[in-house]
């Protein structure tokens, strides 16, 4: 699917955790965020739509003040090590080293947008290792071979 790198994420771990979001409120919800928050160039979608992600199974369901110390160690945690893997959090920063309209730079973003996911599942199931097994593999298999294979080597660390 052609997808936002913020509503890939959250649209491939939403299924593949069996997160309780129709699909089209998936995409609905990261709609903005593409391309650095509606077009502006600053976070990376594909950390906005892990941050996304990391509230719906990390969450706790109730708004205070303090926040969700859960998620927003888990975020900030994701955020600090994609930006210590790729070398920016910032799509702007990120896209000036992809080449602009060439085919190194689709497979940038698609590097990218897989980081982001498999960071996320990590914090994901690292609080909650349970998900493992609600793993959806017959879509991985068919529409993601990236994120699958991400996804397997965290499996098997959890099970070990």
């Amino acid at each position: 699917r052609q997808l936002w790198c913020s509503g890939a994420v959250l649209l491939v771990l939403n299924r593949v955790l069996d997160g309780d979001l129709a699909q089209d409120q998936a995409i609905r919800l990261a709609a903005g965020l593409g391309d650095g928050i509606g077009s502006a160039g600053c976070i990376c979608g594909g950390l906005n739509g892990g941050a996304l992600a990391l509230g719906l199974f990390l969450g706790n369901g109730r708004l205070s003040p303090g926040g969700d110390q859960t998620v927003l160690k888990a975020t900030r945690w994701l955020h600090d090590q994609f930006k210590e893997d790729l070398g920016s959090a910032c799509c702007r920063v990120l896209l000036k080293k992809d080449g602009n309209g060439t085919k190194s730079q689709l497979h940038a973003w698609t590097e990218r947008t897989a980081k982001a996911a498999e960071l996320c599942a990590a914090a994901i199931l690292q609080h909650r290792p349970e998900l493992i097994q609600r793993v959806d593999w017959d879509y991985l298999n068919h529409q993601d071979g990236t994120v699958k294979a991400r996804l397997n080597i965290i499996a098997d660390k959890i099970k070990r």
